[in-house]
């Protein structure tokens, strides 16, 4: 049994989105089988009522409340000191002292880093005889290029300086770690690619999904709905749901007159909001559980024109049973069978014409189930997180050698 210090870039509870559903399985994972002490930033400070739970549930642990104003603050004074802006935002004296303390103190055998920004805290700072491991989960600096490449000036420039300071940031987490970790092989190349020096530290361990996803949800087919799920002030998502209602959606009611197009994910940004106003759009905003409206879908749809990692609501649809179309970038690092599994949509014409098959019944009458069985053999935590044990493992051994000797 190793003690592992877990540092998040947001509270891992509750698990209700792509970042913090990751977080949540590798924390809980990890915790039960090693001593862990928990540290995250609480951009939502409705997450530090969990708390007291993470107090009990964990050796201990410190969220730090990451309020608008402080966010903005970091992030000006990384505008002037020419750092990551993305990594700024996640700075809070309090954590960095408790970080400190439980450093000073436990003297951790393993710093566990959930998304790169949270290296900052530890980064020159390590103990000797600590080991760091790096979750980068995503390649971000390549996602803010990505951001760059489609966005208009001034919004261009920034995304492209951002990319800048993440690869010099990068370099250094992954420098100090002994193992970094990617959510795909894609992602890992990409890491590579810009970090040759680090590739040989690189592993991938993959997102999977909750056994209780599992569970047969009936569909009462009253309505030919078309849901996308995800939390909506995310730019992906943003695009995904503006490309869907103005290029794919019109196509889909020519034929389907009675569609309807079901936004649903927390904080629908002013653009998501104004989809609304056309006909066959709902937005519902936050809502306590995304399976009931996965129940009530006649097919999932993951409209992702930029997409980094595994796409946790591809996985959720396909586990829910449901027919799902995706475009390619969306299926990164899913190795479901197009045709089979799952239907593919490049451009908004054959994406239009997959989603009509589903409503008219010309797509495969057991697509949703062979979706299915597809999660349940190679997408379940449980499969996925035995490489987390290897790792770990192996990073722990060479101190237990050092304590025999």
């Amino acid at each position: 049994m190793a003690k592992i210090l877990f540092l998040a870039h947001r509270v891992p509870f509750p698990p209700n989105k792509g970042d913090k559903i990751r977080a949540f399985h590798v924390l809980e994972h990890l915790a039960a089988r090693h001593d862990v002490w928990l540290g995250a930033g609480a951009d939502d400070l409705a997450d530090l009522r969990s708390l007291p739970m993470a107090k009990a549930r964990y050796r201990d642990a410190c969220f730090a409340p990451l309020d608008r104003f402080r966010r903005a603050r970091n992030m000006a004074w990384a505008a002037i000191a020419g750092a990551p802006l993305s990594v700024a935002r996640f700075r809070h004296p309090m954590l960095e002292r408790w970080i400190e303390n439980v450093l000073r103190e436990v003297r951790p055998d393993v710093v566990f880093v959930y998304s790169s920004a949270m290296a900052q805290y530890v980064v020159g700072r390590m103990r000797p005889g600590a080991r760091l491991v790096v979750d980068f989960v995503d390649a971000d600096a390549e996602k803010w290029r990505a951001y760059a490449e489609r966005a208009p000036a001034p919004a261009r420039w920034i995304y492209a300086a951002e990319a800048r300071r993440l690869i010099r940031f990068e370099q250094r987490a992954l420098d100090a770690a002994v193992a970094g970790i990617l959510v795909s092989e894609t992602e890992r190349r990409l890491l590579a690619n810009l970090q040759p020096q680090g590739a040989d530290k690189l592993h991938v361990i993959t997102n999977g999904v909750a056994a209780d996803c599992f569970e047969v949800i009936p569909n009462p087919n009253v309505q030919p709905a078309i849901v996308f799920c995800g939390r909506m002030d995310y730019e992906p998502n943003i695009d995904g749901a503006e490309w869907f209602v103005r290029e794919v959606l019109p196509k889909v009611r020519e034929r389907r007159p009675d569609a309807v197009f079901r936004i649903v994910g927390a904080a629908p940004a002013a653009r998501v909001l104004a989809l609304r106003a056309t006909p066959g759009v709902e937005v519902t905003g936050t809502v306590p559980d995304v399976r009931p409206y996965l129940a009530g879908a006649a097919v999932v749809v993951a409209p992702l024109r930029i997409a980094r990692g595994i796409q946790n609501k591809v996985l959720e649809g396909l586990a829910a049973g449901r027919p799902v179309v995706a475009t390619p970038d969306a299926l990164d690092g899913i190795a479901a069978r197009p045709g089979r599994d799952v239907l593919v949509g490049a451009d908004a014409q054959g994406f239009a014409m997959a989603v009509t098959d589903v409503l008219l019944g010309v797509a495969p009458a057991d697509l949703g189930s062979r979706g299915r069985r597809f999660v349940q053999r190679h997408h379940r935590w449980d499969a996925q997180l035995e490489a987390m044990d290897r790792l770990i493992a192996d990073v722990v051994k060479p101190l237990s050698g050092q304590a025999a000797a």
